[in-house]
């Protein structure tokens, strides 16, 4: 299928960014051999129920055509494999490169770089997929978007889903190994599940990471919604 005219702008955003920021004029560096990633999620409207999905209310939102994109590589590498673990992230409406390590002691980035607590609140969120604590996420991300900031829209929620399916592409058949039921046991997820179970996670990560406690209506129509249908 292909992709709406905007979307297909704003991977060609992310690929210039990406370009500009991280290859330096070369392939040398740690992912030149990776395949490259392309990530999509959209904005949202509410029709019936604002502010009322965090208190147990009924919500009645839809997907917009407004969206993130991620665009990038990455892979699982081993802490004890004698190189550079560092993820570096950039967005179209941020200059500065971001650079941590995925690990469970992240602390939040500082006001400068706030915009990048929802991705690495969602990475944390992936962390215990991997086997141990051992391996851990290797990436180089671009991120662009045309959600309008602090519209109402979800433009966190696009951001905290487009990131979590890049995720998704690179674990393969790890991506939610960690899952358990109810009851404890470990579980295969279909389809409607991942995407259920996605939303869980993102909203985690602002509520955590990023300390906002929102409910989780936003990261729900972002990761579950489908065209001409809403949730």
């Amino acid at each position: 299928q292909r992709l709406p005219s905007n979307i297909q702008a704003l991977v060609q955003e992310a690929k210039t960014l990406y370009e500009m920021s991280f290859l330096d004029g070369g392939e040398d560096n740690d992912l030149a051999n990776e395949p490259f990633h392309v990530s999509t999620a959209p904005g949202r409207v509410n029709l019936i129920g604002e502010h009322t999905d965090y208190t147990g209310g009924y919500v009645l939102p839809l997907a917009i055509g407004y969206g993130t994109v991620c665009y990038g590589r990455g892979r699982v590498v081993k802490t004890t494999a004698g190189i550079k673990c560092a993820c570096r992230i950039v967005s179209s409406q941020h200059a500065k490169v971001v650079e941590f390590e995925a690990k469970l002691s992240l602390l939040p980035s500082d006001s400068e770089n706030k915009w990048a607590n929802y991705v690495q609140g969602v990475i944390l969120q992936y962390l215990p997929d991997l086997a141990n604590e051992e391996e851990t996420l290797q990436l180089d991300v671009a991120i662009a978007g045309d959600v309008p900031l602090g519209s109402g829209l979800s433009s966190s929620a696009s951001l905290e889903v487009a990131t979590a399916v890049f995720l998704e592409s690179i674990l393969s058949d790890r991506g939610f190994s960690s899952y358990r039921t109810k009851a404890g046991k470990k579980s295969g997820l279909g389809d409607k599940e991942r995407k259920i179970e996605r939303a869980l996670r993102c909203q985690r990560a602002e509520n955590t990471f990023c300390g906002v406690p929102c409910g989780v209506m936003d990261q729900f129509v972002s990761s579950a919604g489908c065209h001409d249908k809403v949730l």
